[in-house]
């Protein structure tokens, strides 16, 4: 079978925000800035052909073209010949070799001598081949069984790709996505409990076959909703599965959360009944970092303990989800879900907390104090913002608040 020559248009994205998503796509920003050899490790239907797309489209000019051949249709005979045309082929783009384990021994000692001449510093293209997540295993356990998979693990750069079973927060994403993309399954309805029994199935055979089963739920249910009764009853595997896994991990109210560190959390931003309170210590120190309880009570995240760390010490900053989430090494959905798991509300309502907290503290402190100032002190931008959600929180305007401080 000949191989496919095509300049590649925009990769299609990622669906998805989970931690293990995130860190993939990383790590192909990463391996996309050097020419050296790539092998991709994946389960099938795990999207090994985006990782590729991805890498070519960040490591390679939009007209450098990607060649792809599947190794399962060369010529047993002639392995030198068809890899040396598929390098003309490529010419400074990216050649990818699907199905490498599929090479027969005389064949990959054949072409071995490709890897161990390629440069970084001659016009090359840049070599990716990948193989089953199965296959790569039983090569590392057995070597005899298949060297040039284990050969490849030491000649060539490594990208393991989550399955679906370990990026299962992405699930809901994913049928989002499928019901925007494709009429037939976009006025497919899934009760919560559905969604549930979905997002814990293991899926095997990945998002291709998540696809296939809306696929047929679209077929079989018409316009009526998707019921869990209905979609065991089609797919009766999904029960045991749904034993395992009831619910979503997102779907856990936070108040089932009971620990040291969420309580402390809770109590430092809490800002109820505050103009009963009674500073045991007026020195501005004590309020520059309202999170420092934080290190004595116990973690349960530590990517959540990072993003507070953070957050406790640039508060005063303009501060994004984003730039929290980069920081605590996590993607800016889950630490969004962190937030709502641990401390019971979102990434804004904390930050926002904080400063108000903050606010109320240099307010006691000091009965002389300009609300502009104590504004521009806590990170807010807009006065007039600052005063109605310092009136929202605690029940009075920071002027009044202050002066009530001051006749105590």
């Amino acid at each position: 079978m000949s191989s496919l020559l095509k300049l590649t248009p925009q990769a299609l994205p990622w669906i998805g925000s989970s931690d293990a998503l995130f860190k993939l796509k990383q790590q192909i920003a990463l391996l996309a800035q050097c020419n050296l050899p790539v092998h991709i490790i994946g389960q099938p239907g795990s999207g090994k052909h985006l990782a590729v797309n991805h890498l070519h489209q960040l490591g390679k000019p939009d007209s450098h073209p990607l060649v792809v051949s599947c190794v399962n249709h060369w010529d047993t005979s002639c392995a030198v010949t068809k890899l040396e045309s598929l390098i003309s082929q490529a010419l400074d783009g990216t050649l990818y070799l699907k199905n490498i384990d599929a090479l027969d021994p005389e064949q990959a000692e054949a072409i071995k001598d490709y890897w161990l001449n390629l440069t970084t510093a001659s016009p090359a293209p840049k070599l990716i081949t990948s193989t089953t997540t199965q296959k790569h295993q039983q090569a590392l356990t057995d070597p005899q069984q298949s060297s040039f998979l284990s050969w490849l693990h030491y000649h060539c750069l490594e990208l393991n790709i989550p399955s679906l079973a370990e990026r299962r927060e992405d699930i809901p994403d994913l049928i989002n996505h499928y019901k925007a993309t494709c009429q037939h399954i976009a006025n497919l309805q899934l009760d919560t409990q559905a969604l549930a029994v979905l997002t814990a199935y293991s899926w095997p055979h990945n998002a291709k076959q998540l696809k296939r089963t809306l696929d047929k739920l679209s077929f079989l249910s018409g316009q009526q909703a998707i019921t869990k009764p209905t979609l065991i009853n089609i797919f009766p595997v999904m029960n045991e599965a749904n034993k395992q896994y009831p619910e979503p991990l997102d779907s856990v109210p936070s108040k089932q959360v009971s620990n040291e560190f969420t309580k402390v959390i809770q109590s430092l931003i809490a800002c109820d009944n505050e103009l009963a309170f009674e500073p045991q210590n007026t020195s501005t120190e004590q309020y520059t970092a309202p999170l420092m309880q934080l290190q004595a009570a116990s973690k349960p995240h530590p990517a959540l303990a990072r993003a507070l760390q953070y957050i406790d010490e640039n508060f005063k900053k303009p501060l994004s989800l984003s730039e929290v989430a980069s920081y605590a090494c996590v993607s800016p959905s889950h630490l969004s879900f962190l937030f709502k798991r641990y401390v019971g509300q979102s990434f804004k309502q904390t930050l926002l907390r904080i400063r108000i907290k903050t606010a109320m503290a240099l307010l006691r402190e000091d009965p002389y104090s300009q609300v502009t100032e104590v504004c521009d002190d806590v990170g807010f931008s807009d006065l007039s913002f600052f005063v109605r959600k310092f009136k929202s929180v605690v029940g009075v305007s920071p002027g009044v608040y202050r002066d009530q401080r001051t006749k105590h």
